[in-house]
């Protein structure tokens, strides 16, 4: 009887693994099928296509507009804009999400009902105050003011976050660090943050998705090209003659692989923290 189940359970195991490589495959062939578009040469993609290309081509990922910027300005426009709004929402939101966690008040659940609302806000809701306070402060056309509107979204959904991570950490480990001799600053930095890692790279990895795929604050403060992010450009391969794939996917693929990498890095982390906090509140 043991063998038979040992036998059924090893078929149940194998079955489950094939299962999970076609649904892997079957997943991860538009990432494939959108990579090989780009490396294909003009008219290859619907002129016979093969699931390789026929001949390797770069010519996407390299050519300029009009103007003379190439894609590598658009990439570093993106960059800068995402950990600019990233590193900010982080800085922001750790201390806040300590703070809602750690010192009662009566304005706690209001704060948390006010951060719910602002995350739940369409982003189009915010933009024309924004607009008329960043003319005035000369942030129209500035990377700052991008920044600035993309923490509005990021710092929200990580205090949400870190708030749960926070609350689950022992308040004996705190009393023991200020027996120590250690001060409440003190006790923050050392004690705390260390041991909310997970937390807080969950939060920023959501956070950098987040301002990497901001298409509305771009599109609202950023009217100079050289400044446009890599999410603004897709349009560029639309032109009179019709869709430019190559060119399109080639854009798609530089925009989507940095957020693969850092899934593919970072995936324990943000599971942990997504389900953190779903049992206990």
């Amino acid at each position: 009887m043991k063998t038979k189940k040992r036998i059924s359970e090893k078929k149940k195991s194998i079955y489950k693994s094939i299962l999970g490589v076609v649904i892997t495959v079957l997943f991860l062939f538009p990432l494939y099928w959108m990579v090989t578009t780009a490396l294909r040469t003009p008219g290859e993609t619907f002129s016979n296509p093969t699931f390789f290309p026929r001949t390797i081509c770069f010519d996407s990922f390299v050519m300029e507009d009009r103007n003379g910027i190439g894609l590598l300005t658009y990439l570093k426009n993106s960059i800068i804009i995402s950990a600019g709004a990233t590193i900010l929402g982080i800085g922001l939101a750790v201390p806040a999400s300590y703070g809602l966690a750690r010192f009662k008040s009566k304005l706690v659940g209001f704060l948390l009902f006010v951060f719910l609302v602002a995350q739940m806000l369409p982003s189009s809701l915010i933009l024309t105050p924004l607009f008329i306070n960043f003319n005035k402060l000369g942030l129209i056309n500035n990377y700052l003011g991008v920044i600035l509107a993309d923490a509005t979204l990021t710092i929200p959904f990580s205090v949400i976050i870190l708030r749960t991570y926070f609350k689950d950490i022992p308040k004996e480990l705190e009393e023991a660090a200020i027996i120590d001799g250690c001060g409440p600053f003190k006790t923050f930095l050392k004690i705390m943050i260390p041991i909310s890692y997970p937390g807080i790279a969950t939060a920023t990895a959501m956070s950098l998705f987040m301002a990497w795929g901001d298409m509305v604050f771009s599109l609202t403060f950023l009217n100079k090209e050289n400044l446009k992010p890599l999410s603004l450009i897709l349009y560029k391969a639309m032109g009179e003659l019709g869709v430019r794939w190559e060119i399109l996917m080639a854009y798609s693929t530089i925009v989507v692989i940095p957020i693969v990498i850092v899934f593919v890095f970072l995936q324990k982390y943000i599971v942990s923290g997504l389900t953190a906090g779903s049992v206990k509140g």
